[in-house]
């Protein structure tokens, strides 16, 4: 039935239920899995510095040099918990039997998703869903709708719960 499924993760709390429903899903019907996390523009943006020290030249004194390193300091320590996060998924997916592997990359959520789903040769898209409506799903978009509208295969959409009961011993930073 399903032999590859493409599990899209962000940083929402909503994450651990597309996780577990994924995992529970491959390991019915014998499935691979990729975990696959997006960094937007939302992200993105946060990745870049305000200032650039290569084109500022000599205006820059050293309060603005140690901002800009502090910066880029607590931005390499948001990559490496992200990492130890998808790390720490796999894991977990693999204690259960799962074949699983994980990749990042920058982007525009649904079409990457889309794109890697196609590429990776997926049968089956876990997505979330952030349960917006009306203008704010107009203004701030919705991946989901997006890839089930662009998905080169079939998608299951995960609807946020208030579930947070949990059988995988995962870590919690997600």
């Amino acid at each position: 039935m399903f032999n590859k499924i493409l599990v899209a993760i962000d940083r929402s709390t909503a994450s651990r239920n597309v996780f577990e429903t994924a995992v529970s899903l491959a390991k019915t019907t014998g499935a691979s899995l990729m975990l696959l996390h997006v960094l937007s523009s939302e992200e993105k943006d946060n990745l870049s510095p305000s200032i650039d020290p290569k084109q500022e030249g000599d205006r820059l004194d050293s309060s603005i040099l140690e901002a800009y390193d502090r910066h880029w300091q607590e931005l390499e320590r948001q990559q490496q918990q992200r990492l130890k996060v998808m790390r720490s998924l796999v894991k977990a997916a693999t204690a259960v039997g799962v074949n699983t592997e994980f990749t990042q990359t920058l982007g525009d959520p649904g079409k990457t998703i889309c794109n890697l789903a196609q590429t990776w040769s997926a049968d089956l898209i876990v997505v979330g869903s952030r349960g917006l409506t009306g203008i704010k799903e107009m203004i701030l978009g919705s991946v989901s709708n997006y890839v089930i509208h662009h998905a080169p295969c079939s998608v299951f959409i995960v609807h946020k719960t208030n579930n947070t009961s949990s059988s995988l011993s995962v870590n919690s930073d997600f």
